[in-house]
């Protein structure tokens, strides 16, 4: 078989080549995926609800608080502070701004990063006195509790993530416990 001039073996090698390839790599690859939050539909919910709240009023500390408790209990922990830290930097001037300052000390913690943790919850605090309306006082003596746990386990020098039952066993040590329970009477 004689060719053209203009067309050589090579130029019909590539030809051919590209006649093979082109349908194969147009064909749509196969794509996989999967949640990215595991849990159960009331748990996945519960969080679609909670991340729909805190968009529709994004300066409200409750909202974005329950949003980076939900996220963190999905094991998001970097997420869950993102959130509550951006949440805090949204609303401020807002009344419950210091539930979202509370809310980004827990996240902290959980990622076992206290020194910021610690910082978050004397802000939340300093925004909680100033706030007294929106603030109850039982929720600003749990956060002073907290805080001073926080400290405590700081103060001990431990690494909670080398020993973190020792920190909290530090943390605990600052704070006097208090039972509950009906005397005894004696004999």
């Amino acid at each position: 078989m004689k060719l053209p001039r203009f067309i050589g073996l090579v130029d019909l090698a590539v030809i051919v080549s590209l006649a093979i390839a082109i349908p194969i790599l147009s064909s749509p690859r196969p794509m996989q995926a999967s949640d990215a939050v595991k849990g159960t539909d009331a748990e996945r919910f519960a969080l679609a609800h909670a991340e729909a709240q805190a968009i529709a009023n994004p300066t409200s500390g409750a909202k974005i608080a329950e949003l980076a408790e939900r996220v963190g209990e999905a094991g998001f922990k970097d997420w869950a502070i993102e959130t509550a830290v951006g949440g805090a930097e949204r609303g401020k001037g807002a009344p419950d701004r210091w539930r979202a300052l509370s809310a980004a000390s827990v996240a902290y913690v959980d990622r076992l990063d206290v020194r910021p943790a610690l910082q978050y919850i004397d802000m939340a605090l300093s925004v909680c006195e100033s706030s007294r309306e929106a603030c109850p006082s039982w929720e600003q003596l749990r956060m002073d509790f907290y805080r001073q746990h926080l400290a405590a386990g700081i103060e001990s020098g431990i690494d909670p993530r080398k020993d973190p039952v020792g920190f909290r066993n530090a943390g605990e040590k600052a704070l006097r416990p208090v039972r509950l329970s009906p005397a005894r009477q004696q004999p």
